[in-house]
């Protein structure tokens, strides 16, 4: 009996060493073609590879032809590919690409998407004119920089009327509003059609771009769980002779300067001395921050490491602080990334020395860094 137990013992354990050795094997023999494309770019832009899948997709900027494509397409050595690199392909339909090795083909399926054009203002009077008419200084001077900068893509959204069909040809959403006396949005925003709209459209991929007291908007469409969003200011102004300005990463942890809403358009951003980006310069000011304090997230006394752990819990990029803030207490700029259910991005702007006009009539000596800061915003939105 011993001598069975034994001997099937050790069938087992030759079987078992057998189909390691196979499997191992079989491993080793697999033919090298599940990550045979190395890259994909179509008139420039880089496409995504599903290898697992056999998919491409290919997302292109707002007005390209899809129907007159140029690929680049990078393979390893001893590779054919057709369509081969550098040929021109409509691509308003899916096409497929044969990928030949020397002992197999595989076919990958080519996805094509063009970006729509249109980038919009999202108000709540009933046109664009009755907005510059009738709105805060700050909206209708941010509404009017949005038309000038995008003459040929601008629309207005009512937020009494709007459906999401109406975004079917939007591109990005800027959502800019200030008042004196308090930071809570009007209802025709926060409740009803425009709440539900624009729920879906951030969980469908939409793009929102939220300037001053809008920020809390992340909050009402579900996607800022945070609770943290607490600092605001809602007062009459005043007048100080210093100039603010905002840091966006000179005493972070992990410095985010190299962020497209800094990089985007070269050029566009100044510096000072110190490393710091000024956005205001001596004269009134509203001073309506809408920014987050991070300070619960870890142990107290505001440490370094806290912007770390806003991105972890709820998937929210710090992208600046005010200026001289030497710890990561209080988010001022956030890039709120696709988390589920949502797919689509939120870039939020709370600080409140980035105003879009100047009460006493002064001409802001760094309104270039404010309007730099939006307009890289949007532009880098507009890409993803």
């Amino acid at each position: 009996m011993k001598y069975y137990k034994l001997l099937i013992s050790g069938l087992i354990v030759f079987f078992f060493i057998q189909s390691c050795e196979r499997r191992d094997n079989y491993d080793e023999d697999l033919a090298q073609t599940l990550n045979i494309i190395n890259e994909l770019k179509g008139n420039n832009t880089s496409a995504s590879l599903d290898h697992l899948q056999g998919i491409i997709n290919l997302v292109l900027p707002p007005r390209s032809d899809a129907s007159n494509v140029t690929l680049e397409i990078d393979v390893p050595s001893g590779i054919q590919i057709s369509p081969s690199s550098g040929s021109v392909v409509d691509l308003t339909s899916p096409i497929e690409l044969l990928v030949t090795s020397s002992n197999s083909t595989r076919v990958y399926t080519l996805y094509t998407k063009v970006l729509p054009n249109q980038i919009a203002f999202l108000g709540n009077q009933p046109t664009y004119n009755d907005l510059i008419a009738n709105a805060d200084d700050d909206v209708a001077s941010a509404a009017q920089w949005l038309k000038d900068t995008y003459p040929q893509d601008f629309i207005y959204l009512d937020a009494t009327t709007v459906t999401i069909s109406d975004l079917a040809s939007v591109n990005v959403v800027l959502f800019y509003f200030d008042q004196v006396g308090t930071s809570t949005l009007p209802s025709v925003f926060t409740e009803g059609t425009a709440k539900s709209t624009f729920i879906q459209y951030l969980v469908e991929g939409g793009k929102m771009l939220l300037g001053g007291m809008a920020t809390s908007y992340a909050e009402t469409i579900g996607r800022d769980k945070s609770s943290m969003l607490t600092i605001k200011g809602n007062g009459s102004g005043f007048d100080s002779p210093d100039t603010w300005t905002i840091d966006g990463g000179k005493n972070f942890q992990n410095s985010k300067l190299t962020h497209p809403i800094y990089t985007f358009n070269q050029g566009s951003i100044s510096f000072d001395g110190d490393g710091y980006i000024p956005v205001i310069d001596g004269g009134f000011r509203e001073d309506h921050n809408n920014i987050w304090d991070a300070a619960s997230l870890l142990n107290p006394g505001h440490e370094l490491g806290q912007f770390g752990e806003f991105e972890r819990l709820f998937g929210g990029k710090v992208l600046a602080v005010w200026g001289g803030v030497t710890d990561e207490c209080c988010p001022g700029i956030i890039e709120f990334i696709p988390v589920e259910p949502f797919q689509g991005t939120i870039i939020a702007i709370g600080i409140g020395g980035i105003e879009f006009n100047m009460n006493d009539g002064r001409t802001n000596a760094f309104e270039n860094n404010v309007l730099g800061i939006y307009k890289n915003s949007i532009d880098y939105l507009s890409t993803l």
